[in-house]
This record gives structure tokens, sequence and C-alpha cells, in this order.
């Protein structure tokens, strides 16, 4: 069963400026820290057990060269919306995953490497793995992510580093809500790739619910992100 592990918000906005201003349940994001592979940064609001991302551009040149699915994503999306766009599920062995979806007939980006460095200079490390798609006005699939640390040793760090708090773990991420041209075919793609069975317009996950509403908006996106006391 898959697990939600963040969910992403393309901004113009700097992290400091993000985490002066944003807050959610009396809650302020903390800074994260540089993508310096893809000339990003961000900032970063935990919960129970998911998170949401404010990804901005730090360097836009970096930026303009790589080749990332996700900075890909950003850089078209920002030309006219700023807001949340993608998500994110967490896995605990991309490379069998990457298999299965290959042998079910998707092409992938393949497992992809990645680093943040935070504020105090220590380098975070995990991989990613993105179904590949035209980046475009359709909806992006979920992009899946395998940390390099356990969850708990990973939560504890947060806990004593204080960007995870009692107040922050008392928040849990319940429902996302994409806005979409035809329900029906979303569900049946998402259901396919997640091999979750679908309830009306609802895909349950273990730990949120993704729901899938109708829209004439220009672009297929991830819209509201429904926060909680948990």
């Amino acid at each position: 069963m898959f697990e939600l592990d963040h969910v992403v918000y393309f901004t113009k906005k700097s992290p400091s400026t993000i985490a002066q201003e944003e807050i959610i349940e009396g809650i302020h994001p903390v800074v994260g820290g540089q993508h310096l592979k893809w000339g990003t940064h961000n900032a970063l609001l935990y919960t129970k057990s998911s998170y949401i991302e404010w990804l901005s551009i730090e360097d836009a040149s970096r930026a303009q060269e790589t080749s990332h699915p996700l900075i890909k994503q950003l850089l078209f999306d920002l030309e006219d919306h700023e807001g949340f766009s993608s998500l994110c599920l967490r896995s605990d062995n991309l490379d069998k995953m990457n298999r299965y979806f290959i042998k079910m007939g998707y092409k992938t980006s393949g497992v992809l490497p990645s680093e943040r460095m935070t504020t105090s200079g220590e380098v975070i490390r995990w991989k990613m793995l993105f179904i590949n798609q035209k980046t475009d006005n359709s909806l992006p699939y979920p992009f899946f992510i395998e940390w390099q640390q356990a969850a708990e040793e990973r939560f504890e760090r947060l806990r004593s580093e204080g960007a995870l708090t009692p107040e922050n773990e008392s928040l849990t991420i319940k429902r996302c809500i994409f806005h979409v041209h035809d329900v029906e075919k979303k569900l049946t793609q998402w259901s396919r790739l997640l091999s979750l069975p679908t309830k009306g317009n609802v895909l349950k996950l273990s730990n949120t619910l993704f729901e899938f509403v109708e829209s004439t908006d220009d672009k297929e996106r991830l819209t509201f992100v429904d926060i909680v006391k948990a």
C-alpha cells in the first residue's frame, strides 16, 4: 500500500519568504535547503506522516539546463501558475518498483539519485522515480521517493532539528483534490498505476485520500490539500 510522502507547491517566492508568510493551523514552514544540481530551493511544513514542499527557482540557468522531470514541470507551470501541482509517494524499494512499472508497460525515468543541502550544510540524500509523460497541461502522475534513512530515524532527526514539533505531528493531510477534465479516465489511469480500487471518485491510500473533480481549468492539477488535526 502506498503512502503519501509530500505534496509540491510551485512558487516564485523564496523559502525564507514562505517561512515568514505562510501559516497552517498556527504553524509556519521551515527553510529546507538547496538542490544545487537543479537550481532550486525549498521550504517545508511537516505533518504526522507527510509534508508540504514549496519549491522555487534559485538559479534560473541551472534549472534550465537540468532534464529532471520535476524541474521541467516547475518551469512550465511557473509561466502562468503558482500553486499545488504534483505529489510524491513513498517506496521502500524503487528499483523493484521500476521493474514492475516497466513490466506493466510504462516508460520511466529510471531511478534518479537526489540530494539537498540544508541550511546547516548537511546533505540529505534520497532516490526518485518518475513515469515518463509530456510536460503539458494534463495531470502529472505522482512520482515516487525512497529515502536513504529509515522512516523513524528520519522523523527523529526532524524532531531533533525542531522541524517536526508536537504541533506538526498533530496535523495530517486528510485529502488531496485534483481538478481534471475527465474524472473516469483519470481514475482508471491512476488506479491501474497504483493498483488501488476506486470508490466513487476517490482513491484511498493508507494515510490520505485522492479525490478527482471535473473541471474546465486549462491545467489539470492538484488544486487543494485538506490539512486537519490528527
